[in-house]
């Protein structure tokens, strides 16, 4: 091991090769420990994707192969900052504010309210919702617009918590600042806009009142130790995040995140996504022109 260390400090020194190759016993091993730290499954298709993705990185590192990066991932005293520079590597990040309106609808108009009528009064109710797969932080932050601007007003004895998670610290990092280009919030209704982000430029700057509501953790959702500490929840979105999983690691995630859930509480996944061959332990809920799965 320590031998290992001491090559691998040797390998920064070195120049930056251009014929980085991922050949097919690197692509199926590094596939395997990508799959067993995270879940994330990558198939024979995908092997230019991560080969792409991943030769500068190799390169930058001083690194002359993918087999020494795979060593570097395994042993090296960094394995864990590598490992967050990794995952930002090979996930898409791509979101905005506002996605998926039909879905959104439901929240605000039949799930919440429901949520929120069910809670006994006595003081404060309190609500609990978690963004999985949050990255930049768009979907946890558009849940606690809709949260101020719609429920609120007709609930005003309601608490609301909210907390998005990553398996990528960068992107939680970015989230947390709460700064934003056109392309995040092309989809944002103008009344929204105008009372809850800061123009200057081009860039958008959320207001405080809607990033106090939200906090940031980074989780992997297939660690079950981490998973234990994600308990209570009254609605968990894990929208667009499971086409990343083998079909092991979907039934495992979302049976973590049925432990996760109260007993009435609410699962969302992606609008092109389907619980339907994965767990038959929610009940399926239909509203219009969206779905969503109630733990009984």
């Amino acid at each position: 091991m320590r031998k290992l260390f001491v090559m691998t400090s040797q390998f920064t020194n070195r120049t930056s090769s251009s014929d980085v190759v991922l050949r097919d016993d690197e692509f199926f091993e590094l596939r395997g420990f990508i799959l067993r730290v995270s879940g994330i499954f990558f198939p024979d298709s995908k092997r230019y994707f991560i080969e792409s993705r991943l030769k500068k990185r190799v390169e930058q590192l001083g690194l002359s192969s993918f087999r020494e990066y795979i060593d570097f991932l395994r042993f090296s005293p960094y394995r864990g900052k590598e490992l967050d520079i990794l995952f930002g590597l090979i996930t898409v990040n791509e979101t905005y504010f506002f996605r998926d309106e039909l879905q959104l609808k439901a929240i605000e108009e039949n799930i919440l309210p429901e949520l929120i009528n069910s809670k006994p009064r006595n003081g404060f109710r309190r609500l609990r919702i978690w963004s999985a797969g949050c990255s930049t932080g768009e979907e946890p932050y558009t849940i606690a617009m809709i949260f101020l601007e719609k429920i609120q007003p007709k609930f005003p004895d309601v608490v609301v918590e909210i907390i998005g998670t990553d398996i990528n610290g960068s992107v939680l990092e970015v989230a947390k600042i709460g700064v934003y280009g056109n392309y995040s919030v092309r989809f944002v209704p103008e009344n929204y806009l105008s009372r809850f982000f800061e123009i200057k430029g081009d860039k958008f700057y959320l207001r405080d009142e809607v990033k106090r509501l939200v906090r940031f953790e980074r989780v992997n959702l297939v660690d079950k130790f981490q998973m234990l500490g994600m308990k209570g929840f009254d609605l968990v979105l894990l929208r667009n995040v499971l086409i990343y999983f083998d079909e092991g690691a979907r039934r495992e995630v979302v049976s973590l995140i049925y432990d996760s859930l109260n007993r009435g509480g609410y699962l969302m996944v992606g609008y092109s996504e389907s619980l339907r061959n994965v767990t038959k332990a929610f009940k399926v809920v239909y509203f219009e022109k969206a779905v969503a799965y109630k733990k009984e």
